[in-house]
């Protein structure tokens, strides 16, 4: 191969990994966003009372209905902003031990937040990835 020839082909190999090189810094932002949704997502799918308290300290108001088909549990917490956050539980009659996370709202009920990011957003310290902060108080 002459000289010429290699200059060319190192030209060429040089802007292939130059346009890669751009195409995961331009799609690395994306990548770490749709990551961290997932795992927010998760975090959110495995939610039991337990685990809120576990993770977000004893709440204002722990309160169980039994009386109707599906048992419910509300945990109503207070978030970094002094917002009070709604938890709503269900379990099904077959399994009552087995909570799941039904929604999460403010106690009012006008504000229910019903994304992941929105849900992580308002009370934070449900992720414990996220790790508490130096200046937050405990519930």
């Amino acid at each position: 191969m002459n000289p010429q020839n290699k200059m060319v082909a190192a030209v060429m190999v040089l802007g292939v990994v130059m346009m890669t090189a751009v195409a995961v810094v331009m799609k690395s932002p994306r990548w770490r966003q749709k990551a961290k949704q997932q795992h927010q997502e998760s975090v959110l799918q495995g939610m039991t009372p337990d685990k809120a308290i576990t993770l977000c300290g004893k709440p204002m108001l722990d309160e169980t209905q039994a009386s109707q088909a599906t048992p419910t549990r509300r945990l109503i917490f207070r978030n970094d902003y002094a917002l009070a956050v709604e938890l709503n539980f269900a379990a099904s009659t077959a399994e009552p031990q087995t909570w799941r996370l039904a929604g999460i709202q403010d106690p009012s009920g006008e504000i229910k937040y019903e994304t992941a990011v929105s849900q992580i957003g308002v009370l934070p310290c449900l992720d414990a990835k996220q790790g508490k902060k130096p200046d937050q108080k405990q519930q």
